[in-house]
């Protein structure tokens, strides 16, 4: 099943870029401070901010470190990657002096802070040539300048790095052997169990605080799955941590405890707790790396062996450019390598960073200091991020922005529950949002409306193809029969259930979503594209 999204505008406002619309006249005192200047284009004072409505933030705000989508959104607001895309998602190669291209009829020209030129040789290397655009500036006046580009992807390749960017994944020379011979502090001692006696690579203190630390965030992480399955009527019983674990995806022992049921977790995961916490997040939005007192102090890197001292593929070649070497032709690299500029100043230490001497802004296996600013983003983009209060980010124009200053001086995004993003619209509490689209919706729309449309004097809509897919899960423990997930019989009860709603999902998406979703026969959305 493939769906619309829908976003909702005031009516009489005006998009201006960057989901960057006018604000309504509504009262909004408070937000933001004030300004002498005015703006037409804005429909109001310059001191009235565009407020959109959001779900929820868990306020890791970082280029390095934020998970959700929406947290995703704080970050992308106040920074730049060194690569831009064109409205089809292909590379913009020539940023500093822009290129143009035609989509759907028209042209439109994109710059970028760099260039890129991609050289493929006949040993079967890759060379990436990046030459910076001069005279960027992070919001705080600071240069842009290469080594911040450096420090930015040293900190994603670093072994402790557990953010969700994978440049460290890729094929670029000398990445294996210089993440090799260190492991961080947690998986150290997790690995070697709650009975080890070897304490030649930590303290016997430090072993004794994590375990009791590591089982409670454990069983409280399991416990809020557990909880949120009785509160929804999945399971019935909050120790039933096998049904509530099974609807999660995971298969666990009837009578396992909610550790155990973790420990299963864990086992799936191969051990490795970046990438379960990044991944499988508790109801109410809560990793479990904030669930863990001093999960940060294990976060540590450990040497274990011998490593390179720098990448060998990560060459500055000269004051404004960088050359990446790839092993091999790899057709998702130069994503990867269209990284967030981070400034060094900010999020490292200049004191730490010497490109001749392999010191890249920090200590190899030590970011913590990249880490204690994961809730006030600093960069170059077009917003700069003020503060984070009271379930509203409060953003104002970065004046140095590369592109120009956006036309909107200050925005906000509050947090919005869902049910109540169209009644914000409505009331004028917000400008912009994106609540679920149904035919209820479209029916209160259209009756705010007074021409009965779901565009009118009230609010105006605009729905795109939704980048995804909904279908329908069966839990294999709980439909079986005999309680016997495995057998011939229940398995051919979940086919016969799942051929009954396989003829009958026009009829479901119909009733709910209406001409605003088509069913699919296959599991990639329409609009990908793969």
């Amino acid at each position: 099943m493939k769906k619309k999204v829908l976003a909702l505008l005031l009516a009489g406002t005006m998009a201006l870029g960057l989901a960057a619309c006018g604000g309504s006249t509504a009262d909004k005192s408070g937000d933001s401070a004030a300004t002498e200047e005015t703006s037409k284009e804005e429909g109001g004072s310059s001191d009235t901010p565009l407020v959109v409505g959001y779900s929820p933030f868990n306020a890791k705000f970082s280029p390095f470190f934020c998970e959700t989508a929406y947290d995703q959104d704080v970050q992308t607001m106040t920074n730049i990657t060194l690569l831009t895309t064109d409205r089809e998602g292909a590379v913009v190669y020539k940023g500093i002096e822009g290129e143009t291209r035609a989509y759907n009829g028209t042209d439109y020209t994109y710059n970028g802070p760099a260039d890129c030129v991609v050289t493929e040789n006949e040993d079967g290397t890759v060379f990436y040539d990046f030459t910076l655009k001069d005279g960027i500036k992070f919001s705080d006046g600071e240069p842009v300048t290469i080594d911040d580009v450096i420090f930015s992807m040293y900190v994603r390749c670093d072994p402790t790095y557990d953010g969700s960017a994978t440049l460290f994944s890729q094929p670029i020379e000398g990445m294996e052997d210089y993440r090799s011979g260190m492991s961080n502090l947690f998986k150290l001692i997790y690995d070697a169990g709650e009975d080890n006696t070897d304490f030649s690579l930590w303290t016997e203190e430090e072993q004794k605080a994590f375990w009791p630390a590591y089982k409670k965030a454990a069983e409280d992480f399991v416990g809020a799955i557990a909880q949120y399955c009785v509160d929804n009527g999945i399971t019935k019983k909050a120790d039933d941590i096998s049904g509530a674990l099974g609807a999660w995806g995971f298969s666990v022992d009837k009578k396992a405890s909610a550790y155990e049921g973790f420990e299963a977790m864990m086992k799936q995961y191969e051990g490795d707790i970046s990438s379960l916490s990044s991944t499988e997040v508790a109801p109410g939005g809560t990793p479990f790396s904030d669930l863990m007192e001093g999960f940060a102090d294990y976060q540590v890197g450990v040497k274990t062996g011998k490593s390179a001292k720098s990448i060998k593929g990560i060459q500055k070649t000269g004051d404004n450019t960088l050359r990446i070497v790839a092993t091999k032709v790899d057709a998702t690299l130069i994503y990867q390598l269209a990284v967030e500029i981070a400034p060094l100043h900010y999020y490292g230490s200049k004191d730490l960073y010497d490109y001749d001497k392999n010191m890249f802004g920090f200590e190899k296996g030590d970011l913590s200091s990249v880490r204690a600013k994961t809730t006030e983003p600093l960069g170059a983009g077009p917003y700069v991020f003020k503060k984070y209060e009271n379930g509203v980010v409060n953003f104002e124009a970065n004046p140095d922005y590369f592109l120009g200053a956006p036309k909107i001086k200050y925005l906000n995004f509050r947090e919005v529950q869902d049910v109540d993003k169209l009644n914000g619209v409505i009331n004028g509490e917000i400008d912009v949002t994106d609540p679920s689209f149904s035919k209820d919706t479209a029916d209160a729309i259209a009756s705010a409306n007074s021409n009965g449309e779901v565009s009118g004097d009230k609010i105006m809509t605009k729905t795109v193809d939704f980048l995804g897919y909904g279908y329908i899960g069966i839990n294999a423990n709980n439909l079986s029969v005999d309680g016997k997930a495995g057998s011939d019989e229940s398995k051919n009860l979940r086919r016969a259930f799942a051929t009954i709603f396989s003829v009958y999902r026009d009829v479901a998406i119909d009733s709910y979503y209406g001409e605003a979703a088509e069913v699919i026969n296959y599991p990639i959305s329409n609009t990908s594209w793969a």
